[in-house]
């Protein structure tokens, strides 16, 4: 008869996710996630898997939340102008909060020795594929109901630079850079789009 887990198999995925996200995949040790858990190693190596499985399975979840929370509004069919302006302008705000000044995981994850592990690196190239693919529906959706004076052609090159700054912010504003000197990044990838 299987034993019963004898605790919230979603609290414990919020907690890993979390930890992996504040310290990152090589500063994060078993001891660090048995603290931020209350679970012994057994019990996490039982419940998810080792320490690579468990931050695997970090970056699936916070790609879901992100995605969900920042990326939804402009995969939408009614995508635009509007919600690129006001993710942008959401970033340079959360700068300025805590958890704005975590920055993106997938970001972070991106320059450590695990983004070379082939199932690292394929969770963030899908990351990254996304949040083009999410300006370039926007930016092809606005185009359609004439929103934008961009030539159609352009729309790829300029999902691109969006990507960019995308990441740039996050970044940024896990380095505590001031929140003028962001807004005027996010403002500078706006000209022309209109």
């Amino acid at each position: 008869m299987p034993r019963q887990i004898s605790y919230d198999p979603q609290a414990l995925r919020t907690d890993l996710l979390r930890t992996f996200w504040t310290k990152g995949y090589a500063e994060t040790s078993l001891v660090d996630l048995e603290g931020a858990t209350g679970l012994n190693r057994r019990q996490l190596y039982n419940g998810i898997g080792d320490k690579r499985a468990m931050f695997l399975q970090a970056m699936d979840d916070f790609a879901e939340t992100a995605g969900r929370r920042f990326l939804a509004a402009l995969e939408a069919p009614e995508a635009g102008i509007a919600e690129i302006e006001t993710l942008l302008a959401t970033f340079v705000r959360l700068s300025q909060e805590e958890e704005g000044r975590a920055g993106c995981m997938i970001c972070s994850t991106s320059q450590e020795k695990i983004a070379a592990d082939p199932d690292a690196t394929r969770r963030i190239d899908a990351y990254f594929d996304r949040i083009r693919a999410a300006y370039a529906n926007a930016l092809t959706r606005a185009a359609v109901r004439s929103e934008t004076t961009l030539d159609p052609d352009a729309i790829p090159a300029r999902a691109d630079a969006l990507l960019g700054t995308h990441v740039a912010l996050c970044i940024l504003a896990r380095a505590g850079r001031p929140e003028d000197q962001l807004d005027r990044i996010a403002r500078q990838a706006l000209v022309g789009i209109r």
